[in-house]
């Protein structure tokens, strides 16, 4: 008896595995992705991305590619580009090779799918051909015929897919994007629209509701088509909207149950959507944002997930747990002031947000993503966000997304993490605003880093575009935001650039609502200088560093001709707001410091670093300054007459202009570049108070 059993399982083992092929149980919801050679097969969930390997050894080592499902017999059907055969594959995806006589034997296919028990393959410039498959009912080893429907195959595809709802089908031009309809009776192919996409979209599905999915290649981004109406389908208009982000791979093709819905509502519920009312994109329809539970990263206490977007009166709390309670609002919202929110991570991930400033119900408007891939770590993260100047006062939406995938957007499905949506109520705070020149302009101001000699006395060693907004409550200086372009560095000096509120105390400042950003990114560390009496902020540590020029010196030699690369912008809040005859004048004091470590001329036995200052004419430097540097070489600075930086002709190493103001080219002397500027430091400035106009410049001498 031992004998007969060891034999027997020997034979089971030689015999070929079709005699163990099993159909598929039902219409399964998963669509199937077929990537690499050998082939591995993987269950892609398209609502959310999320992929799992469901088998890595298929029995062939070969690329399976063309697949498509059977809604008739529940097997999946392929093309073997290895040995040029047809392939069937049960729910264990096992390949069964079949018989199959009429196509081409030096060929392979890429583009396949199954409809009404024929499978169909397509080849660009080679043919369209079916098969009908009803022989393999009764004999699994029966011969399939291939019949030729047309040899005229022009359109660049790499898949196509059957609409549930009529007997067409569709695909992608790879090159173009165009999105073709294919007659399975004659083979014409007509053109519908433009999808907007391009790439090598080598899976395709349908869904039971008539949406199109494209998986692409290069990145694995999926994208979905409505093609649910006819209207829509005569109207050429269709779009290709991104829906997921599922895995990429060089060889890649894909199988699904058109008529199975995406979500199986007989499964437990694994995803997470949000629950503003769906003009924000909550529900699956309207490719609300979702996310695929991953058991490790949510907001709050919890997360439970939902079969679909509950939609007021309903919320994701009343239809299951009261799982939204991961981020709370520590601050009123009032517009034009910052507000401190607080949210709690299970783990680290990272955190977009939008809020709804204008109440038009959408996520849509420039400025209403205000969080963008927050890093956060696990526990309490307090985030500081500004509520713009004209925000309205009401009730409104907000929109929270916590995930390990960055690149969000207010809608489309993530692989792992929560989204919480949260209605919030903007205040009405009796804010103003006045600004410094005004709300869109900008001052030019200028240095020379030479101080206190006047060397070649060029002007442009740091140049930069210069705004401030006053933000105030019940009309009191509540919030200032300080904004910039570094316009200009011809220096080989290291410098920096700062700015001091005279007689407002350090500790003024809410140093939770200090932020500084470089380019709309917010730069790490405080931007307020410690152990200072009075507030002041570093902007810039090294102009040099920052600039990243390409030339020697960044927009001050004719021949350079580069794009401003550095915008700033400071933002602070005041503890208490300042009445308005208490704050200092703008443009406050802004100066240029020696960046601490480098030389800065042959003045200094050492690296002055930041007790080097440079101000403003007549502005007296901080307390960080080493008042030694008084009267060295041209500098004739008596504290005792409230002189400062100042030559013996009143000529300036610092210029605020009320313009943007063409600088001297590098080299170029500014009473050279502007005659009339020596005339008007002469005068006290009482003559030639346009000296700074274009038209009072030598031409070739200024940038």
């Amino acid at each position: 008896m031992y004998l007969f059993i060891k034999i027997m399982t020997f034979i089971l083992l030689l015999v070929s595995p079709k005699v163990f092929a099993v159909a598929f149980d039902s219409c399964p919801s998963k669509a199937y992705l077929f990537q690499g050679k050998p082939v591995s097969v993987y269950g892609i969930n398209l609502v959310t991305g999320t992929n799992s390997l469901l088998q890595d050894d298929t029995g062939l080592p070969s690329n399976i590619n063309g697949v498509g499902f059977n809604e008739t017999d529940r097997y999946i059907y392929g093309y073997d580009t290895t040995n040029y055969t047809i392939v069937r594959l049960g729910q264990n995806f096992q390949a069964t090779t079949l018989n199959v006589s009429g196509l081409p034997s030096d060929k392979t296919f890429y583009v396949g799918d199954v409809y009404q028990h024929h499978y169909y393959v397509y080849r660009s410039g080679t043919g369209f051909y079916k098969i009908d498959l009803s022989p393999l009912d009764s004999n699994v080893n029966a011969t399939l015929t291939a019949e030729l429907i047309t040899s005229t195959a022009s359109v660049s595809l790499t898949d196509f897919a059957f609409h549930p709802s009529n007997d067409h089908l569709y695909g992608v031009d790879n090159g173009s994007g165009g999105l073709y309809e294919f007659n399975i009776s004659t083979g014409v192919a007509t053109y519908i629209g433009d999808t907007g996409e391009t790439g090598t979209f080598g899976a395709m599905y349908f869904d039971v509701d008539g949406n199109l999915y494209l998986s692409r290649n290069q990145d694995g981004q999926v994208y979905r088509v409505n093609l649910s109406t006819q209207a829509i389908i005569d109207s050429g208009v269709v779009p290709a909207v991104k829906f997921a982000d599922g895995p990429f791979s060089s060889q890649n093709d894909g199988a699904r149950c058109a008529n199975a819905p995406l979500i199986d509502t007989d499964e437990p519920a694994t995803i997470d959507f949000g629950d503003a009312p769906d003009s924000y994109g909550s529900t699956l329809a309207s490719n609300g944002a979702r996310h695929a539970l991953d058991d490790t990263t949510w907001l709050g206490s919890s997360v439970d997930g939902d079969y679909y977007a509950a939609q007021s009166p309903d919320s994701d709390d009343s239809i299951t747990s009261d799982d939204e309670d991961g981020v709370g609002f520590v601050t009123a919202l009032e517009p034009g002031l910052d507000s401190v929110i607080s949210v709690t991570a299970s783990t680290e991930g990272v955190l977009s947000a939008w809020f709804d400033w204008n109440d038009d119900g959408d996520f849509s408007d420039e400025g209403e993503q205000v969080i963008t891939d927050k890093a956060l770590v696990t526990g309490s993260n307090n985030i500081v966000i500004s509520v713009p100047f004209g925000a309205t006062v009401g009730s409104t939406w907000s929109r929270f997304r916590f995930s390990q995938q960055s690149g969000l957007a207010y809608f489309g499905g993530s692989t792992s993490g929560e989204v919480e949506d949260h209605e919030i109520t903007i205040v009405d705070a009796n804010t103003t605003q006045r600004h410094f020149p005004s709300a869109t302009g900008y001052v030019t101001l200028a240095y020379e880093d030479n101080w206190p000699e006047t060397a070649d006395y060029d002007m442009n060693d740091l140049v930069l575009r210069y705004r401030i907004t006053e933000v105030l409550k019940n009309g009191e200086v509540a919030k200032i935001i300080i904004s910039g372009k570094l316009a200009a560095v011809g220096a080989s000096y290291h410098s920096g650039f700062a700015v001091r509120l005279e007689n407002i105390i350090a500790s003024d400042i809410d140093t939770t609502k200090t932020r500084l950003y470089y380019n709309s990114v917010l730069q790490s560390g405080s931007p307020q200088e410690a152990g200072m009496s009075e507030a002041s902020f570093i902007l810039i540590n090294d102009a040099i560093d920052v600039s990243s020029y390409d030339c020697y010196f960044f927009r001050t030699n004719h021949g350079c001709r580069e794009d401003i690369g550095l915008e700033f912008e400071l933002q602070f809040s005041l503890t208490t707001p300042v009445a308005t005859e208490n704050m200092p004048a703008m443009p406050y004091d802004p100066f240029l410091f020696a960046t601490p470590g480098y030389y800065h001329g042959p003045v200094f036995a050492q690296a002055p670093g930041r007790s080097y200052e440079i101000h403003l004419a007549d502005k007296a430097p901080t307390e960080q300054f080493n008042t030694e540097f008084y009267q060295l070489a041209q500098d004739t600075s008596d504290p005792s007459t409230s002189r400062y930086f100042k030559t013996v002709n009143n000529m300036p190493w610092a210029l605020l202009i009320y313009d943007e103001w063409q600088w001297p080219r590098e080299y170029v002397d500014l009473t050279t570049a502007y005659p009339d500027f020596a005339d008007y430091t002469l005068s006290g400035g009482e003559t030639h108070t346009d000296w700074y106009d274009i038209n009072n410049a030598i031409t070739n001498k200024y940038y």
